[in-house]
């Protein structure tokens, strides 16, 4: 919640701090969130069986459509990593035309998305229309596609392809529950990830996950009531 108060006479200049503003302030969270910004009858639907057509999803992609700073990582949004493909070739095209020389941003995304990866490769569809991997294991290699891959692994990427295809950096990112689908050790690295890939952001993270607050010092965290784990430690004594 941002209260400002404004004079009258200034009133079209904070009209424009406040959407310069906006245009820095991200939030990534699960679809399954109650987004509070939704009306209360769309709220409902979530917990509801529509019959009519109308759900909570259609909802949240109309709002998705007005909110360019809202994302949901629950699966690998292919359409992102497309952007990014398609932006960072232009980003070259436009390099050549000006120094008669090809950028080299198009080879650097495949191959920082093929570091995130391990032991797979990434590749485009020639008409840009989607995207598969492939596995190398033990010399053979085994053709995959987005469906193959584990739910981690696509939340990685797709949280990669949101920061870079949005150009995300000098920004607030508001991100909830990044935990979820992720291995202990993913939610530990996910804090150096962030760090790595946009280090210009401040990022504000809600989080159930221990492993992730292991990540951060102990000033970075700021521990929300009820202390869930201090209330079992007194249950414990009690019995």
């Amino acid at each position: 919640m941002l209260n400002c108060h404004v004079n009258n006479h200034k009133k079209e200049q904070a009209k424009f701090f406040l959407f310069k503003v906006s245009l820095k302030i991200f939030l990534a969270a699960p679809s399954t969130q109650v987004f509070l910004f939704l009306p209360p009858d769309s709220r409902k639907l979530l917990f509801s069986n529509s019959s009519n057509g109308d759900n909570y999803y259609a909802s949240l992609e109309s709002a998705r459509a007005l909110l360019q700073g809202l994302f949901t990582y629950d699966f690998l949004a292919v359409e992102l990593l497309i952007e990014s493909f398609k932006a960072a070739r232009d980003r070259d095209f436009r390099e050549a035309i000006k120094t008669g020389n090809y950028g080299n941003n198009y080879q650097t995304l495949i191959k920082d998305l093929n570091l995130l990866l391990g032991n797979k490769r990434i590749n485009l569809d020639e008409d840009f229309a989607g995207v598969n991997f492939q596995l190398y294991n033990n010399g053979e290699t085994i053709e995959l596609y987005p469906e193959d891959l584990s739910h981690g692994e696509l939340k990685r990427l797709s949280i990669y392809a949101w920061l870079k295809s949005r150009n995300i950096e000098d920004a607030i990112v508001l991100m909830d529950e990044i935990e979820i689908a992720f291995h202990p050790d993913w939610q530990y690295q996910i804090i150096s990830d962030l760090k790595e890939w946009t280090p210009s952001n401040q990022y504000i993270l809600a989080t159930h996950s221990y492993a992730l607050c292991e990540a951060l010092t102990p000033a970075h965290v700021k521990e929300i009531e009820p202390k869930l784990i201090k209330q079992a430690s007194n249950i414990t004594n009690e019995s």
